[in-house]
């Protein structure tokens, strides 16, 4: 048992384990065991998770020779950096030791990794740099996995990545070429403390390139890390917002509007989906949905259920719709909206000025009687009433989407952010429509079968751990003021077969809970798909009934 100096337990401890998966690679997984005694299974070794008072954020407090078995593993690494970058696999590049603030790695010579007079390419040797410097520093930051590398399953990961290089090549290399990194002693204890106070690390890494003895090129590499969770800015303001979190906010809409495109016509039709991706949306929808193929039908499943949804709130004569977390969410363009409609587009303002650079360049315009608006939000710090209260029209119904969210927020912020939606469906016609996953598989995936333990595991390496799921729909809608009307499992789209992947993520339709409310309402009763009906589970009294 590793113990702390002034420290303070945290409510959970998190046991940090490496895992073989079905492929042979060592990864990581953090799993998560109540420190009051939820759970009953042995995990070996318990490190204990300790927080420091005078410190924003928590250090795992394990030792190197724990560090370097559970996440510095050099075998380890390679091998989850081999499978992250295939051109590093490509090469047979491999981590050879690690030590704390110090990495060596070999690019070994061979047909691939050389040019036409078979000595190695110059842009290998500072790829095989890069990431020898970024493992001496990672290996400093005791405990936190990198997002890209190891995969995260809590929000405490590092964000990290290269800013500048400068090399000198003294000769052509011409035997395997050993790389080291090393970062000076002095360094390593300001290295630490700035990361555990939130703060960026900007470091510059000597790195040195051998055959054999010699010297064959050396190089300054300068990295940023800092905690992922302090990359995001608080609010709306774009002044300070770090242009890596802007990216991932950017890259995550591009890939699903890619999986949306390789979709389309299944379930649903986008013909809009490929243009809003872009190269970038398509090539990650390809790669991901290669590793997990459930990812396009979950898509699909939830894109349809939704518009099935929506078109029934439109029909009884509902025209005020929220698109919470719009992204390139192309309803407004791709379903026959009837006149009257006001669309309320709400995300964070970077990516809602990436959308509008988008849909500008498709030049659409708004469908013939329909109103858009663009709206800025930080869902984290801002309640959508406060957003909206002086937006919407009183005394008429809204329908509000929340898609493809709610799983990667703590169960604080997911109750939260439906707490701040309450007075805007006070309306007894209004609509809340969201997704959500079992508590299973956020809190026990080794329990459920392969097939969502590498779901679960490609959306760590995407660093987008699943981190919230009810174990009852139904009682959770009601736990935050709302009435589930209408609870559906995604697998209902698939009757050709079922995977367990499906049968763990459902989509809700609500209302706020009222007193008086006591009758399911007829048009919630049935949403209609291509080819059929969805199963749906009726909902009386706020609690699930019937039979799937």
């Amino acid at each position: 048992m590793i113990q702390a100096t002034k420290t303070k337990k945290s409510p959970q401890r998190e046991i940090n384990e490496v895992r073989n998966y079905g492929d042979g690679t060592r990864s990581h997984q953090t799993i998560r065991d109540n420190a009051a005694g939820r759970g009953d299974r042995d995990v070996s070794p318990t490190l204990p998770i300790e927080m420091t008072e005078e410190i924003s954020s928590p250090l795992f407090e394990v030792s190197w020779d724990q560090d370097r078995q559970f996440r510095m593993d050099p075998a380890t690494v390679s091998a989850l950096l081999r499978e992250q970058v295939p051109v590093l696999d490509f090469v047979k590049w491999a981590v050879t030791s690690i030590e704390p603030g110090s990495a060596e790695s070999v690019l070994p010579l061979n047909p691939q990794s050389t040019n036409q007079h078979f000595t190695h390419q110059a842009a290998l040797c500072v790829l095989a740099g890069d990431y020898t410097g970024g493992i001496a520093l990672a290996s400093l930051l005791s405990g936190w996995p990198v997002i890209g590398v190891h995969p995260v399953s809590s929000p405490q990961s590092v964000s990290m990545w290269l800013l500048r290089v400068e090399i000198k090549y003294m000769r052509p290399s011409v035997t395997d070429c050993t790389v080291t990194a090393r970062i000076d002693p002095e360094r390593h204890d300001r290295i630490r403390k700035r990361f555990l106070r939130g703060q960026a690390v900007v470091e510059a890494i000597t790195i040195e390139f051998h055959n054999g003895d010699s010297l064959i090129a050396e190089a300054t590499l300068t990295y940023f890390a800092r905690q992922s969770e302090k990359l995001r800015s608080e609010g709306i303001s774009t002044t300070q917002i770090n242009s890596l979190y802007s990216l991932k906010l950017t890259s995550s809409a591009e890939l699903i509007a890619g999986v949306r495109a390789s979709e389309n016509g299944r379930l649903f039709q986008d013909p809009f989906a490929a243009q809003m991706a872009g190269q970038h949306g398509v090539a990650m929808a390809n790669r991901f949905c290669e590793r997990t193929p459930q990812l396009g039908g979950m898509v699909a499943a939830r894109t349809s259920h939704l518009d099935g949804a929506l078109s029934k709130f439109l029909a009884a004569g509902g025209r005020d719709v929220v698109l919470l977390g719009v992204g390139w969410d192309m309803r407004p363009f791709r379903l026959s909206l009837p006149a009257g409609t006001r669309v309320y587009e709400l995300d964070f303002p970077t990516t809602l000025a990436e959308r509008n650079r988008r849909l500008s360049q498709l030049t659409l315009t708004d469908p013939q009687g329909v109103t858009r608006s663009s709206i800025p939000i930080d869902v984290r710090t801002m309640s959508l009433t406060s957003v909206l209260e002086d937006i919407l029209p009183h005394g008429a119904p809204v329908f509000i989407a929340w898609e493809g969210m709610s799983m990667y927020f703590s169960e604080k912020e997911v109750r939260q952010i439906l707490d701040g939606m309450l007075p805007v469906l006070r309306d007894p016609d209004s609509r809340l429509w969201i997704d959500l996953i079992d508590r299973q598989v956020v809190e026990h995936p080794e329990q459920l079968p392969s097939s969502v333990q590498n779901f679960v595991r490609g959306m760590q390496i995407l660093g987008d751990p699943l981190t919230f799921g009810p174990s009852s729909v139904a009682d959770f809608m009601c736990s935050v003021g709302l009435r589930s009307l209408e609870v559906t499992l995604s697998d209902v789209c698939f009757p050709e077969g079922t995977d367990a992947v499906y049968s763990s993520y459902k989509f809700c339709v609500a209302s706020a809970l009222t007193s008086t409310e006591t009758a399911v309402p007829s048009t919630v009763l049935e949403t209609w798909i291509w080819g059929g009906a969805f199963k749906t589970d009726t909902v009386k009294d706020g609690r699930s009934g019937g039979n799937w």
